[in-house]
C-alpha cells in the first residue's frame, strides 16, 4: 500500500497550533508559501491564522488571492466576507455575502452576517429582511431573534422588537443584553412600568450593569 509522504513542516505547524504558538505557526506557513506561492491549502491555513491574530488586512489579501485561483468558491467568499466585516468594511462585506446568497450555495448564517453588515450601514430595513430569512431556517435561534430585535428597535418598531426579545428569553431567560434592550424598547414605547421590571432583572443578574442602573434611576425620577 502506498502512502503519501508526510509534510514535516505542516506537521510541525499543526503541533505549534495546538500549543497556541501562533506567531511561530505564522512564520512557518509564510516560509512555506514563499516556496509554494499557489498552494491554496497553505494560503487558507495562513489566512485563518492572520484572522485569529487580528491581522485582518493580511487575511483579506490572502482570501482575495485564493479567489483568483478558486473563483466563486462560497467557502472562501464567506471567510472573506467575515474578515471584511470584522475590519469594518461593511459595504464590501455586504457585497460579498450577497454574492454568496445569489450563488445559491450558502449557509443560513450568511444571512446573519449580511444583516449585521446592513445594520452597521444604517440600512435597518435590509438588515431586518436578512434576519427574517435566517429565522425561516431557525425560528428559535437565539442570535437571530436577538439581532432581529435590535434592528427592529433601531427602526422604531418597538412592539415587534419586544416580541422577538421575549421569544429569545423563552430559550435563554438570563440573556442580560436581551433583557436590557427589552427594557429600552418598553421605555421607548412609553411603557415605563414594564421597562423598570426588565432593568431590575438586568441588575439582579449583573449588579454592576451601569447602563441598566442609569435607566432605572431615570425612570424612578420620571
Amino acid at each position: 500500500m502506498n502512502y503519501e509522504p508526510k509534510d514535516n513542516i505542516m506537521v510541525r505547524a499543526y503541533d505549534l497550533l495546538l500549543e497556541g504558538e501562533l506567531q511561530e505557526v505564522t512564520e512557518l506557513l509564510e516560509g512555506k508559501m514563499k516556496r509554494e506561492p499557489e498552494n491554496v491549502h497553505i494560503m487558507m491555513e495562513l489566512a485563518g491564522i492572520y484572522y485569529i491574530l487580528c491581522e485582518l488586512n493580511k487575511a483579506i489579501a490572502l482570501y482575495e488571492k485564493i479567489l483568483t485561483l478558486r473563483p466563486g468558491s462560497p467557502y472562501v467568499l464567506y471567510k472573506l466576507g467575515v474578515s471584511l466585516y470584522r475590519s469594518t468594511h461593511f459595504s464590501k462585506a455586504a457585497e460579498v455575502f450577497t454574492k454568496i446568497i445569489d450563488s445559491g450555495k450558502y449557509l443560513p448564517m450568511t444571512y446573519l452576517w449580511l444583516g449585521l453588515s446592513y445594520y452597521h450601514l444604517g440600512k435597518e430595513e435590509k438588515s431586518i429582511e436578512s434576519y427574517r430569512k435566517l429565522i425561516e431556517y431557525g425560528p428559535e435561534t437565539v442570535m437571530a431573534n436577538y439581532y432581529m430585535g435590535i434592528a427592529l428597535k433601531a427602526s422604531g418598531k418597538y412592539d415587534e422588537a419586544i416580541s422577538f426579545f421575549k421569544k429569545l428569553l423563552n430559550q435563554a431567560d438570563d440573556h442580560v443584553s436581551a433583557l436590557y434592550h427589552l427594557g429600552r424598547a418598553h421605555m421607548q414605547s412609553f411603557d415605563y412600568e414594564s421597562a423598570k421590571k426588565y432593568f431590575k432583572k438586568v441588575i439582579d443578574l449583573d449588579p454592576d450593569n451601569a447602563n441598566a442602573m442609569s435607566m432605572l434611576d431615570f425612570l424612578v425620577s420620571v
